[in-house]
């Protein structure tokens, strides 16, 4: 646990918890202080219904606040993924916090942490589908994976061969990961490298010499219209009409030049025993 999480824990762990009628008398203010902004909304003018509005806002935050550590021994629950702290999920299922104490019902009867796990779950669990998961799946079926890793890693269990596969394609591994039976290499090392190896690169090296021998042959106009026309120096081929301005001559002037340079070069490559198809 780092120095964040510890101070965090600490501080939610001095606000007093409610008691059935704290939750029952907050959430009555916080609902006369709803309706109270419905009728300042709708163009009524009360210092009192101010007053009523100021006062559910003062309950509401005292509402969250004793229940922090409720939102904190759900969030362990989950299992952390790659890149994600206790904190990040713990400021996620805060928002269902906030939603569960906007929408409780005292009326009703139920105890507020019955009621606001089921809001908390539901925030936790759509942060870690948008954010965690590199495979976006639907609702019901990431509501069904989140529940089978719970139950999995509660009960040391494995998870069945569907659930198994989804979670390997939902979840993150890091390339530092250690493999082997000693520990002793990572992830990366055994990921294939699409890159050009020594060979290829030797390669390359030993064709552009080839091709800067074989255009020795041509004068320096000749041989600009042939590299712009090709991309030989920067990969961009262009048209007759763009090398004709860049040279000062008509398209038709520089499909000539081209046709003679590269008569010219096939004809050092065939001097020189090269393949200049």
């Amino acid at each position: 646990m780092d120095d964040s999480t510890g101070q965090y824990l600490n501080a939610i762990g001095l606000v007093p918890l409610l008691t059935k009628d704290d939750e029952r008398k907050l959430s009555q203010k916080i609902e006369r202080g709803r309706e109270a902004q419905e009728r300042l909304d709708a163009g009524e003018d009360n210092p009192r219904l101010r007053t009523l509005v100021r006062e559910a806002a003062m309950a509401k935050e005292r509402f969250i606040r004793a229940n922090l550590r409720l939102v904190v021994s759900v969030a362990k629950k989950y299992p952390l993924p790659t890149g994600m702290e206790l904190l990040d999920l713990v400021q996620e299922g805060n928002l269902g916090l906030d939603r569960a104490v906007e929408k409780f019902d005292w009326r009703k009867g139920f105890k507020f942490s019955t009621y606001a796990t089921f809001w908390i779950r539901q925030s936790i669990g759509r942060a870690l589908d948008q954010k965690a998961n590199l495979i976006r799946l639907p609702g019901e079926r990431a509501a069904s994976l989140r529940a089978a890793v719970r139950q999995a890693a509660g009960g040391g269990e494995e998870l069945d061969s569907e659930h198994a596969l989804l979670h390997r394609f939902t979840s993150m591994t890091s390339l530092n990961t250690t493999v082997g039976d000693e520990n002793n290499s990572e992830l990366m090392d055994l990921q294939s490298d699409s890159g050009p190896g020594p060979e290829d690169l030797a390669l390359v090296v030993d064709q552009m010499e080839t091709l800067a021998e074989l255009l020795d042959v041509l004068d320096d106009r000749s041989r600009s219209a042939l590299e712009m026309r090709y991309g030989l120096t920067d990969g961009h081929k262009r048209s007759y009409r763009e090398i004709g301005e860049a040279i000062g001559l008509t398209s038709e002037a520089v499909r000539r030049i081209i046709g003679r340079s590269l008569d010219s070069v096939r004809a050092q490559a065939a001097l020189l025993n090269i393949d200049a198809a």
